[in-house]
């Protein structure tokens, strides 16, 4: 090999090298700049928030959905069923109706239990 060729090459692979490095050294510091940038801060909360008193019981309506719910979610689902079997709007009603009973029974069963109040 011709020695001019050989140094041309030495050169190419060293200045490859160094852009490299140098371009993944400014992709690492614009990340940290981005993460100090954007990094929030903990602080304690205020008093009155957290966690709640060890016998806190919530309401019922944040733990179960409520009857309405469930009714529209039945709904929905015997629409479906009902449109497979040919009416849409019998199966409405009757999911409906089944969706309420169901989330009815499932707050009740939760109050009773002792999750909510």
């Amino acid at each position: 090999m011709n020695p001019g060729v050989t140094r041309m090459w030495r050169f190419s692979v060293l200045f490859l090298a160094a852009a490299g490095v140098i371009g993944l050294n400014f992709s690492t510091v614009r990340c940290t700049l981005a993460d100090t940038l954007y990094a929030q801060y903990y602080r304690p909360p205020p008093p009155g928030y957290g966690y709640p008193p060890p016998g806190y019981r919530p309401p019922c309506q944040a733990v179960t959905p409520g009857p309405f719910q469930g009714a529209a979610r039945g709904a929905a689902g015997g629409a479906l069923i009902g449109a497979i079997s040919g009416n849409a709007g019998r199966g409405a009603a009757i999911g409906a109706g089944f969706g309420a009973l169901r989330n009815a029974v499932n707050r009740g069963s939760a109050r009773s239990a002792g999750a909510c109040y």
